[in-house]
């Protein structure tokens, strides 16, 4: 069974990257349904503003952490996961090892340009891969009977959902029965990272926490409440809950008796 922590009411994998691959690879190889998703500061202040998809993450079969916040705050509260999960770093050696395995991958998410721009570089890095279709995550509900058709033809072992959260995550929980594919795995921005739409932190940064910071400076209006308000709200959070996790238990009732 897969080893796991309790982060504020959500699972959370207690793997090392290595561990977690070959997890996921497994998985695909033994066509076991499996939806998997992931975590930072700013998906737990989603989550609990939104009862939906904070029952969606507790219902996934894997959510790591993909912020090195959540590493830092499992310290804090006394489950320490081991390191930072996140895609990014690890994705070509990913693929490498899905193309070693011929193992067949679709891409949802972005606009039409990233989505195609992304296929097209995985198979310039890694040739042996197979990539079964790309489409945009942009669509209507209209649209949606065709995509879903669209991919089940396409027979991929691993669908690659990057549409933001918290919309790829209810979206797969909403479609997932519809899918004929082992793994659905939501990945955000991932695609336009390695379409270079988007620029990534220096990785002493990313090791330090602080690639929130490189994202604001990139991004200040789009992400100033994002980080200024939320970043706070998460300590905040955090904070409570580690209160009330070692407050002497409530005997008022033993007392009024």
């Amino acid at each position: 069974m897969m080893k796991k922590i309790n982060f504020l009411g959500i699972d959370v994998v207690n793997l090392t990257t290595a561990e977690f691959v070959d997890w996921v690879i497994e998985r695909t190889k033994q066509r076991l349904q499996t939806f998997i998703t992931y975590i930072n500061a700013h998906c737990v202040n989603v989550a609990f503003r939104d009862a939906e998809y904070k029952k969606i993450l507790r219902r996934a079969d894997a959510v790591y952490a993909d912020g090195q916040a959540i590493v830092q705050a499992s310290k804090f509260l006394g489950y320490p996961l081991p390191e930072r999960i996140n895609a990014g770093d690890f994705f070509l050696e990913f693929c490498q090892r899905c193309a070693e395995e011929k193992l067949k991958m679709f891409l949802l998410g972005s606009d039409k340009k990233v989505a195609e721009t992304i296929g097209k570089r995985l198979q310039s890095k890694v040739p042996e891969l197979c990539i079964a279709g790309t489409h945009s995550g942009f669509f209507t509900p209209a649209q949606e009977p065709e995509l879903i058709s669209r991919i089940n033809s396409a027979s991929p072992d691993i669908l690659l959902v990057g549409m933001g959260v918290p919309r790829q995550e209810k979206w797969v929980y909403k479609n997932r029965a519809q899918l004929s594919v082992p793994v659905i795995w939501c990945v955000g921005a991932l695609f336009e990272y390695y379409a270079g739409v988007r620029a990534r932190a220096p990785r002493w940064m990313r090791r330090c926490g602080l690639e929130w910071a490189f994202r604001l400076v990139l991004e200040p209006r789009r992400l100033w409440r994002r980080y200024l308000i939320g970043n706070p709200e998460f300590i905040a959070r955090l904070l409570r809950y580690k209160l009330r996790k070692h407050s002497p238990p409530d005997d008022t009732e033993k007392h009024d008796q």
